[in-house]
């Protein structure tokens, strides 16, 4: 075997990251896989045979996924690197034992021992536990990297998005330490290639999801600084992306500074340090850089619209709107094209039905990514084509209003379409759903109700409650058939996923246009700083809404049609 000398200030420099750096909590960590306790979130302990390469004991792929990674062992790592020799050895016979029974790839105990992004993590970690191997573990360690730098090159293991990422990222550590340039060059230049798709000139991110939209800003972040620490190139072009991809994580977050639940995403918060824009909504205006502008729109399926920045109530207290749209990604997407999120008056109202899990064929998992699981209208009884795309048709944009029309393009023969429309002085939204048919047919609106709201119904539609906070949902022309579900066990409607195999009750509310009705027309208005009340309002059989509004002392007469919309305040003589 050639003489390899280990380029251990490569494993030093690159040592960072949520999976690699040293936590408050290393100790602790370490102290459990010393006394044969395996902690990999959100799973529960498991305390069975560490080094069982075929365990599955949760009947659960993520959990297979991580034992392989190996990044369990970073605990370890740091309290050798301490000087404690017992750390150093545990970690030595981990290594040792994975590489025996899983390298080769073709005679590996487990599916996950190579999976992809499995494969790159680990790479990452075996890397930077270099300064761990003593002369006489040496010979079968550099052989273990040196199979992992070699399977990371075969174009043949490399896959697209995220798990790619993590493949490219392995594969440029791991060459680093070993001092092989080509490898490292590959990785960059897979990585320009890749970033291209992974984050578009809007800075949106290709894997329809809050979260992953999240993650790939911080994975790419760290991926391009291990990038510039190994003295390569980092293209403007991608320095250009990542700002505008932190851009629009401020538009996406919610004015709590939490990230709206879309896709494969748990509830969290928007995490500070990834970019100053990000951070003034991540902070709620305490740091970073305030927005340019309160509508943000992307090509690549979001639209986002709130009512200021805090300019005159505090950040918090502003509403927020956020509607899909676009192609179908089937990444981390669920069958969402066509939603409306509400926020207003200091929380979410109207919401994503959540996440579950990545387990293939779970009957709730699959209820979560269905249609019927989103806020999104649907024609009863018609078949509708999930890749078909929700087209956005009109993006206007004015002082009083910000008006947004998409088309729904999956049914065969109805044309679906949504109208939302934000009245800025009232604060309030006008969610206008319409078919296009030959023969009469059925629509139903869906609209899932946060956890820990009261659902009270009124003669035109719900108030929605929490505490002194509420909300009202109005519907105008022809009355819909209103319908409220509250969340119960057997039933998968109502349940709202918060987070990793957890779901919490809410409200379901459904909407039926009534008999040869071609139109379902819904007023959403928080109860802030008053009322917001219909004093009178026409809505005719062509489609032309007229209404009077009124919150407090101010008066709003609001006229829209196909074309326009017109918020004229009326001045009172009080």
């Amino acid at each position: 075997m050639e003489t390899i000398d280990l380029n251990l200030a490569t494993a030093d420099r690159q040592a960072f990251g949520k999976s690699y750096a040293r936590t408050k909590n290393t100790d602790e960590l370490a102290g459990a896989v010393l006394s044969g306790e395996l902690h990999l979130p959100p799973h529960p302990v498991w305390r069975g045979d560490l080094l069982d390469w075929a365990a599955d004991p949760f009947t659960d792929r993520n959990w297979q996924f991580q034992h392989h990674t190996l990044r369990w062992l970073n605990p370890l790592r740091w309290k050798a690197l301490d000087g404690d020799e017992r750390a150093r050895q545990e970690w030595l016979r981990v290594v040792r034992s994975w590489a025996v029974h899983n390298a080769p790839a073709n005679h590996a105990s487990s599916k996950f021992a190579w999976k992809d992004m499995a494969d790159g993590n680990r790479a990452i970690q075996l890397s930077l536990g270099s300064r761990l191997v003593g002369q006489e573990d040496l010979p079968w360690f550099l052989e273990l990297l040196a199979y992992h730098r070699d399977w990371l090159m075969d174009e043949a293991h490399i896959v697209g998005k995220n798990h790619g990422l993590h493949q490219h990222a392995g594969l440029l550590v791991v060459s680093a330490v070993l001092g092989a340039l080509d490898g490292m060059n590959v990785a960059r230049a897979r990585m320009v290639d890749q970033f291209k798709s992974t984050f578009d000139s809007q800075g949106g991110n290709d894997e329809g999801s809050t979260s992953y939209h999240q993650l790939n800003l911080r994975w790419w972040s760290q991926s391009w600084q291990r990038v510039s620490l190994e003295g390569l190139e980092v293209p403007e072009d991608v320095k250009e992306r990542i700002s505008a991809a932190g851009t629009v994580l401020a538009h996406m977050a919610q004015p709590d500074g939490r990230l709206p639940q879309i896709g494969d995403s748990a509830r969290g918060v928007v995490d500070v340090g990834l970019n100053p824009v990000a951070d003034f909504a991540a902070t709620r205006g305490r740091l970073g850089t305030k927005p340019a502008k309160t509508v943000h729109v992307l090509d690549g399926g979001y639209v986002f619209s709130r009512s200021g920045w805090g300019e005159t109530r505090p950040v918090e207290q502003e509403s927020h709107l956020l509607i899909r749209h676009g192609q179908d990604v089937r990444a981390h997407s669920h069958e969402d094209r066509g939603s409306v999120h509400i926020y207003a008056n200091g929380r979410p109202w109207l919401v994503d039905s959540g996440f579950h899990s990545y387990q293939k064929n779970d009957p709730t998992r699959t209820y979560l990514h269905s249609r019927e699981a989103h806020n999104v209208a649907t024609v009863v009884g018609e078949i509708h084509d999930d890749s078909a795309a929700v087209e956005l048709t009109r993006q206007t944009v004015e002082k009083d209003y910000h008006d947004f029309e998409l088309a729904d393009r999956g049914y065969k023969n109805t044309a679906l379409s949504r109208r939302v429309i934000y009245l800025t002085s009232p604060d309030c939204w006008i969610v206008w759903d319409q078919a296009e048919t030959d023969a009469p047919v059925v629509m139903r609106q869906h609209w899932h109700v946060d956890i820990d709201v009261t659902v009270a119904r009124h003669d035109r539609g719900f108030e929605l409650r929490d505490g002194k906070r509420s909300l009202n949902m109005i519907w105008l022309g022809a009355m819909p058939r209103l319908a409220r579900y509250r969340a119960v066990d057997g039933d998968h409607r109502a349940w709202v996923g918060t987070r990793w195999k957890t779901q919490k009750p809410g409200t379901l509310i459904t909407a039926e246009s009534p008999a040869r009705a071609s139109i379902v027309v819904t007023l959403i208005a928080p109860s802030a700083p008053q009322e917001l009340g219909v004093v009178r309002s026409y809505l005719t059989s062509t489609g032309v809404l007229d209404a009077v509004l009124m919150r407090g002392p101010r008066v709003w007469r609001v006229r829209i049609d196909e074309d326009t919309v017109n918020v004229n305040e009326q001045k009172r003589n009080w």
